[in-house]
């Protein structure tokens, strides 16, 4: 085993001193690593040093220490199959100083004074003013103002990190302060905890579920306030992974690397990103990709694309990572662990290095099958999401694969693209939201109002490869504000900005849509139509009309009750093509024709005078796909 430890324990420094932290490491360590508050690997710099003495001591060295220097700090030892680390809170002391306090300030008799007083401290300094030396109070309260000391913070999840969100509050009287994550408040536990005045948050073991808002809220007399601050998480897999391409073919094949719509890069120059993260090199024929940290959001598959004038070759080539599981509090996720294994494999489930199911897990229940293992999980709080562990073992070894099980979000906002107006109907195009919170979009609720008046409101279910819907029962020549949300099994995210439009003014009917069905006898049809906007009065009826395409002449026209959406017609020729108008008609006039073209089938030889009875049966296979752990143990 390994064991970490930082002496001192603890840090509190001036604003430009410099202070050294040992972290030493009792066992055999491979690597000594130091971690930023941050979560990022510290590399030296100009104002911070790491240095290994031996093989099982590192120090930390912080030069003419800011107040950005403070934080939690994290010493990490590794061997081959091991790991431990240690923390050391740093905190960063600045004596009171008057940035700005002018000793003479000058006012005209009957003008309001401002009388400024910038002071400049860490931990901020509590200010208060006396007169005459009689301490000064507030002669009203005060709404809270608050100030966040870093609006983003990183981490770096899966190793046991923590992460410190901050906040500093003013207001009169003195606000009391609380976070929040998704409207739920935030106590001391084992995954929180919070400073004396509750401006600071700790965040322990942080996991990629960690990731998101944190709201700081400041509360007295005068009213609330808050602000968000946002933690961004990354995990790392392994330290490094390296990618290997080799082409052949004369000229000289270009190789392309590319992974999803993320990175592309073509020999013959070195590539590397804009974090330094991935490098790729080439040498003649030979091809390399390097991930030098690799995270869980670089699984996935690569290709490696050689191209010369004769033709092209790619390969594919994939990363594993932990399959990540999206659910939200009260909805059962399951986790399927699916198991080739000879001879049979047992499967055990894991949180956190403890088997499930135990005392603390009433939520969780397992099926097992021949073929695998399937975890049922009813999150109850934030603390249900984050990893879970599949171990398959059997007479030759064990095999294990990572779940990472997400909360869930509302989806964001789809973006009202653009608003067709008619009379009494508006077609609203959409763009769907960035983020559908990690579950499927179910339906758009769409609501729509006259400026001032109540909101109507109609939920739209998704329909796939459209992104129209329409809005009816509109008034002519009316201004209209709209608005929409899209909703998952979450809930429903944020609206959309309101887009403004107008409709036309009273008209003739929209064009009817049009679509024909040829009857079982062959010579016979039925015409569908669906009626458009009105024009923004009652349509009185519809006028359909037909004629074989070879002919001049119409057949006689046939007048339809406005009620109706269909005719169907009879006796038509054998093997003959038709083309069919339909309008309809309002107090304004007759709407552009809707039209339709078909063919008749083709005239049957004989009849039969019996026909038998025959039966076909189609059995159909319903087949689950999920992302499952396939685990190869022979």
């Amino acid at each position: 085993s390994i064991q970490v430890q930082i002496t001192p324990t603890q840090g509190e420094i001036s604003v430009g001193e410099s202070k050294f932290f040992l972290c030493e490491v009792v066992g055999d360590a491979t690597d000594i690593d130091w971690y930023a508050p941050s979560g990022e690997k510290i590399v030296p710099s100009q104002n911070i040093l790491v240095s290994r003495t031996d093989e099982s001591t590192s120090t930390l060295t912080i030069y003419h220490a800011t107040v950005d220097s403070s934080g939690n700090y994290m010493c990490v030892a590794k061997s081959a199959d091991k790991e431990a680390q240690a923390t050391v809170q740093v905190k960063i002391f600045q004596k009171i100083s008057f940035k700005n306090a002018p000793a003479l300030q000058e006012f005209s008799e009957g003008d309001d004074a401002r009388i400024i007083c910038d002071v400049v401290s860490s931990p901020p300094a509590t200010i208060f003013w006396k007169h005459k030396g009689a301490k000064i109070h507030m002669a009203k309260d005060v709404l809270p103002t608050i100030r966040v000391r870093q609006a983003v913070v990183n981490a770096t999840a899966d190793i046991g990190t923590s992460a410190m969100l901050a906040c500093d509050v003013d207001g009169f009287p003195e606000p009391t302060v609380t976070w929040a994550r998704n409207n739920i408040v935030l106590e001391t536990d084992e995954k929180y905890s919070l400073n004396e005045d509750g401006s600071e948050l700790t965040i322990k073991n942080i996991t990629k579920v960690d990731e998101g808002d944190y709201a700081c809220i400041a509360r007295n007399k005068a009213g609330d306030k808050d602000e968000e601050v946002g933690l961004k998480t990354a995990s790392e897999l392994q330290d490094q992974v390296t990618l290997t391409c080799e082409a052949s073919g004369e000229p000289t094949p270009a190789i392309t690397w590319s992974f999803g719509p993320r990175a592309s890069w073509t020999r013959p120059d070195t590539y590397e990103s804009l974090d330094g993260n991935v490098v790729v090199r080439s040498d003649a024929r030979v091809s390399s990709l390097t991930i030098k940290y690799v995270q869980f959001n670089d699984a996935g598959q690569y290709l490696c694309s050689a191209r010369n004038p004769i033709g092209q070759d790619t390969q594919s080539m994939y990363l594993e990572g932990a399959v990540t599981v999206y659910t939200w509090e009260g909805n059962s996720a399951n986790i399927s662990c699916e198991v080739l294994a000879h001879p049979g494999a047992s499967v055990l489930w894991f949180r956190d290095g403890q088997q499930l199911p135990n005392a603390n897990s009433s939520n969780v229940k397992i099926y097992n099958t021949p073929g695998g293992s399937y975890l049922e999980i009813n999150p109850e709080s934030q603390n249900d999401f984050g990893s879970y562990n599949c171990t398959a073992t059997n007479v030759i070894g064990s095999e294990s694969k990572e779940f990472l099980m997400i909360q869930a979000e509302v989806p964001s906002a789809p973006t009202v693209e653009r608003v067709e107006p008619f009379s009494s109907t508006a077609k609203v195009e959409f763009e769907e939201p960035d983020s559908t919170g990690g579950v499927a979009i179910l339906r758009y609720r769409v609501v729509w109002r006259q400026p001032g008046q109540i909101w109507s409101s109609r939920e739209f279910e998704v329909e796939s490869g459209t992104n129209l819907i329409t809005l009816t029962d509109l008034k002519p020549e009316t201004a209209y504000e709209v608005r929409m949300a899209a909703v998952n099994g979450k809930g429903e995210g944020e609206s959309s900005p309101s887009t403004e439009f107008k409709t036309e003014p009273v008209r003739e009917p929209s064009a009817p849509k049009l679509e024909a069905k040829v009857q079982s006898k062959g010579n016979s049809l039925k015409v569908n139509w669906v009626k458009q906007d009105d024009g923004g009065t009652p349509i009185k009826h519809y006028l359909v009309r037909y004629k074989p395409k070879h002919v001049s002449d119409w057949n006689p026209e046939m007048r339809v009750p406005h009620g109706s959406d269909h005719v169907v017609l009879y006796s038509l020729d054998w093997n003959t093509e038709y083309e069919v108008y339909v309008v309809a008609e309002n107090q304004q006039g007759r709407s552009k024709p809707g039209k339709v073209s078909f063919r008749t089938a083709t005239q049957p030889t004989a009849v039969p005078a019996t026909l038998g009875s025959s039966s076909l049966a189609c059995s159909a296979a319903s087949v689950l796909l999920s992302l499952a752990a396939v685990l190869w143990l022979s």
